[in-house]
């Protein structure tokens, strides 16, 4: 079930998880969250995790369609849960997402209410710099993507009509990709990045190079799921990464 709060007096709303998430639950809190954003323009969120038992099918896809069409309407979001894979993940959340993520300990709970409430609103950056590079090898399958600051629509479009030129050439392809830095990807883009999951078998062998530690984990947590090889390395292994790909069967 989901319990929703929201406050007279500002634009925090608090979110209580505590069971499995029905597609009942899901519609009951999104039109509240609606009325709240309409009002408001932009919200806090507190999100308390107490358990989660999972969540119907149809009420994951409509979270999907509600977090891309709301992204940029939330500004601050405190994740208050004991288990540490949900801070985890909330706090990768954070370099994703426009809005100011932080997770707390559910013995923390005030502390979260207090940060969202005086947490100031930050500017929009003005310095971000093109987000992905692509470079393909006139000898052989692999190309490599480069990641740095924020990725765009625009520049993933851009990768992906150069990246289906490659899959009609070689059918298969292997693939590097360095994250020098992450600043986020804008809703478009991740929508279109979701769409590309047509593409996940063509590809045979992945090599993930990063420095940044919940990078690391989440490309670690993800090679048990797709279907190709996926290795993780840190920068100073690149060299050893591209050798990896040239080599592996």
């Amino acid at each position: 079930m989901i319990e929703y709060r929201n406050n007279p007096n500002n634009n925090i709303v608090e979110l209580t998880v505590e069971g499995k998430i029905t597609e009942a639950d899901f519609d009951r809190v999104v039109a509240q969250m609606k009325a709240d954003i309409e009002k408001h323009s932009k919200l806090r969120l507190l999100e308390e995790i107490r358990s989660f038992e999972g969540m119907d099918l149809i009420a994951l896809w409509k979270d999907a369609q509600f977090g891309l069409n709301h992204v940029n309407d939330f500004t601050h979001v405190a994740v208050v849960a004991d288990a540490e894979w949900v801070r985890t993940i909330s706090a990768a959340a954070g370099n994703i997402l426009s809005a100011k993520v932080k997770a707390f300990e559910r013995s923390q709970i005030e502390e979260a209410r207090a940060w969202l409430l005086t947490a100031p609103v930050q500017s929009p950056t003005s310095t971000e710099k093109s987000g992905l590079k692509y470079k393909n090898n006139q000898d052989n399958n692999i190309v490599e993507i480069v990641v740095e600051g924020k990725i765009t629509a625009a520049d993933f479009e851009h990768l992906i009509a150069k990246a289906d030129a490659d899959f009609a050439k070689h059918n298969k392809l292997r693939v590097l990709e360095e994250i020098r830095t992450f600043e986020g990807i804008d809703p478009m883009a991740l929508w279109s990045d979701l769409q590309q999951i047509r593409r996940i078998n063509d590809v045979t062998h992945a090599a993930i190079v990063v420095d940044a530690k919940w990078l690391q984990t989440i490309a670690e947590a993800a090679s048990g799921i797709y279907p190709f090889k996926m290795k993780v390395f840190e920068r100073s292994q690149i060299e050893a990464a591209r050798t990896w790909l040239a080599t592996a069967q």
